[in-house]
């Protein structure tokens, strides 16, 4: 070979060389690519919903029941685990909460007639048309949200004679109407005209044995009722909140659809020893329950996977018995009040600006 082919193949190796080790350098120094991480041993990145993330603890002070409706109860220390029956935004819309509300002063309060002393809970249908019901027997009152006067009333009835029941709350489920009584009993029946009587169809939740329960909402997410307790009946729940679920679907309790709470989880916020519900309500934009307490006088805002969100205390001069709590269109928040030996009211707390 040539003295010029030589030195040609000398600068190609040079080049060659210096060619490589940039390249190395280059590499190295290359962001890894977001798609590539991978945080399981199958190589597949983990969804949040995937089962691979099912069993991240919420709260510690909430426990969910091993088995709806049965005997079976769960620890007041474990842990709330995400289910397929809870696995429901906590936050939407335009992230609406409990602190989007001034609780100081309600925008206005009604007095209401004589004849509503002892309301209860209360419902919402469109075109803000509220519905309230007597706490003593299935009486059915529309109430003009603007004055507070009675529009119509009328009862549940049949073969047996009218309702007389330990009633406390009431909810609109797409077209219908049900009640609950303290003893988890659910009555089921259509709007009535003013003075009719309505038939109606009685479900036993089989929850009364555990809980007394003292309110009623519906959740659209899970086609489900609501079923809130005040104090226990079986002493191996102590003195734990329970949220019930009761599915449209199958009308029996959901499995493993209930929510256990710690009442120190609520009460603590406000200083209390305390905590004991007396309505419950679904925020139609969060769709996250708010629950009332009457003798603490406060609301708490709690997330479907049970998560105790925030507690706001109320005015006592303005409340003298929280007993029911609904959402207008514009999500104002109604709260009725018994009147304890004068006349019942209704308080309206608006979204304060700014919020």
């Amino acid at each position: 070979m040539s003295l010029t082919g030589n030195r040609l193949l000398v600068s190609f190796l040079i080049f060659s060389m210096l060619f490589f080790a940039v390249a190395q350098l280059v590499r190295q120094d290359a962001p890894v690519d977001s798609d590539a991480r991978r945080d399981d041993a199958s190589g597949r990145v983990p969804e949040v919903g995937d089962s691979a993330m099912q069993g991240t603890p919420v709260d510690s002070d909430v426990s969910a029941e091993a088995g709806g409706g049965s005997d079976a109860e769960s620890s007041a220390g474990d842990d709330v685990l995400v289910t397929p029956a809870s696995t429901t935004a906590a936050k939407r819309g335009n992230q609406l909460a409990l602190g989007s509300y001034d609780l100081d002063e309600p925008g206005r309060q009604l007095k209401l007639p004589n004849r509503l002393r002892e309301i209860s809970g209360q419902a919402m249908l469109e075109g803000n048309r509220l519905l309230a019901h007597d706490d003593e027997k299935g009486t059915v009152v529309e109430i003009d949200y603007r004055d507070g006067s009675i529009v119509k009333s009328f009862e549940l009835g049949g073969p047996r004679g009218f309702v007389a029941d330990d009633l406390e709350g009431i909810a609109a489920v797409e077209g219908r109407l049900f009640l609950v009584s303290s003893t988890g009993r659910l009555y089921e029946f259509g709007e009535g005209a003013d003075g009719e009587t309505v038939p109606y169809r009685m479900y036993d939740t089989g929850v009364g044995k555990h809980h007394e329960i003292e309110g009623l909402a519906y959740d659209p997410d899970q086609r489900a009722m609501l079923l809130v307790s005040k104090n226990p009946r079986d002493r191996r729940q102590s003195d734990l909140i329970a949220i019930y679920r009761w599915s449209l679907d199958t009308r029996r309790l959901v499995e493993d659809g209930r929510i256990l709470i710690e009442p120190s989880t609520l009460a603590r916020r406000i200083g209390r020893n305390r905590f004991q519900p007396s309505g419950i309500e679904r925020h139609p934009e969060t769709g996250n329950y708010f629950v009332v307490a009457a003798r603490q006088r406060a609301v708490a805002e709690i997330t479907p996977q049970g998560a105790v969100l925030a507690v706001k205390e109320l005015k006592a001069g303005r409340h003298r018995q929280a007993e029911g709590i609904t959402f207008a269109s514009d999500n104002t928040m109604v709260i009725a009040d018994e009147g304890s030996g004068k006349r019942a009211t209704l308080s309206f707390y608006p979204v304060a600006k700014g919020r």
